[in-house]
């Protein structure tokens, strides 16, 4: 019957849309293989600037990231009170309690109830990685301006804490505030290993990248121009797939395709290849605007965690490997709506943090103020359940 053939043809069509998920096996050796120092020594010729790897990362930086402690240091000042402790006390500006004058009464009624809230204000001890605080400073003073990254990750997402939006530092503060504001970096931290075959974790209580030898890398800032920076993907050591890197739309881009197809593969084919083991992997570089050269930028794993741009990874796992030429994916329609678009909007926060971030006191004039307002909340929800008591 007509009516069964057109249904059989319509379940037929169906399947093959429907895409399967497929694992992407990845393991630990891999992931390794992609952090920064591991293939910076061998391609170093091929990076951007000037670059400095300070490891391993003392636990107690690494503690003071993921803490709540927002004092930041300050590069002026030798006798730095930032590697002091400090100790909540009813008379010092940790514990500013200060109320209108209207309310002075009330305060004395209620200083008994805020010297025990005092006491549970967290105590936030000596930082203790002067060494390697010092070792950033003196990198800031030679390279002047930095973008901070770890083994893996770069703190992009966190760019809007800093008042120049990206990710140029130029103060031990910017890096320590990107740093701690920065979910790529916790992930770096605490996560890098989550998807690889053979993960060691066995309970949520362990963390195996303890035993990582964590590395904090400074790399000497340059401007760069986003619409010529290109993320590639290598499977079974052939380039199968180049993307665009910034998503927005670049005119210029498509009359010089073929230019950086062949630009990218013969650097791939002759440089990256042969001196990187991974038979699987995605990596970023830049073409400058001459198309003379092309720099080794990032090396990231071959997994779901990296970001495929213009491409889904189900294309990319069931894409062919015996290609003349990999396929180059550009934006190619003008998108008013996308338009000067930047990544990692949706981390962005009301414009008094941001403010706040512009320097050190005003970030803990801001803390203190919160921390101010959270208390008054707390005593006034206890004196509304004495009233309620009686």
């Amino acid at each position: 019957m007509p009516g069964s053939d057109t249904s059989s043809v319509k379940e037929t069509r169906e399947k093959e849309d429907v895409a399967i998920f497929q694992e992407i096996p990845v393991t630990r050796e891999e992931i390794l293989n992609c952090s920064y120092s591991k293939w910076y020594s061998r391609f170093k010729s091929n990076t951007l600037g000037k670059v400095k790897v300070l490891k391993p990362i003392p636990k107690s930086f690494i503690e003071y990231l993921e803490s709540d402690d927002f004092r930041l240091p300050s590069d002026a000042n030798e006798k730095d009170p930032f590697f002091r402790p400090v100790v909540p006390s009813s008379d010092n500006e940790y514990s500013d309690w200060s109320e209108d004058e209207e309310a002075n009464t009330e305060a004395r009624n209620t200083q008994t109830k805020k010297s025990s809230l005092v006491k549970k204000l967290p105590v936030y001890e000596k930082p203790d990685f002067r060494e390697f605080h010092d070792q950033i400073r003196n990198t800031l003073k030679e390279f002047k301006k930095v973008s901070p990254k770890l083994n893996w990750s770069a703190p992009k997402d966190a760019t809007w804490i800093l008042p120049n939006k990206t990710m140029m530092c130029q103060t031990t503060s910017d890096v320590y505030l990107l740093l701690k504001s920065s979910d790529y970096i916790s992930h770096d931290l605490y996560h890098a290993f989550d998807t690889a075959i053979d993960n060691k974790k066995e309970t949520d209580d362990e963390k195996p990248e303890d035993d990582v030898e964590y590395e904090l890398v400074l790399r000497e800032w340059h401007e760069i121009n986003p619409s010529m920076e290109f993320r590639c993907f290598v499977k079974d050591r052939e380039l199968i797939a180049i993307s665009q890197r910034d998503l927005n739309y670049y005119e210029f881009l498509a009359d010089i395709t073929d230019r950086l197809t062949d630009l990218i593969d013969r650097f791939f084919e002759t440089t990256l290849l042969p001196n990187f083991d991974n038979n699987s992997f995605v990596f970023d570089v830049y073409v400058p605007k001459s198309l003379q050269k092309v720099y080794l930028i990032d090396v990231n794993p071959y997994a779901r965690k990296t970001d495929p741009l213009l491409f889904t990874w189900n294309e990319i796992i069931t894409m062919e490997t015996d290609l003349d030429f990999p396929e180059f994916r550009l934006v190619t329609k003008y998108n008013s709506g996308r338009f000067g678009y930047k990544e990692h909007v949706q981390n962005h926060v009301p414009r008094d943090v941001v403010d706040a971030t512009m320097d050190s006191s005003a970030m803990a004039q801001l803390a203190q103020e919160w921390s101010r307002l959270m208390t008054k909340e707390s005593l006034q929800g206890e004196e509304s359940s004495s009233d309620d008591e009686e």
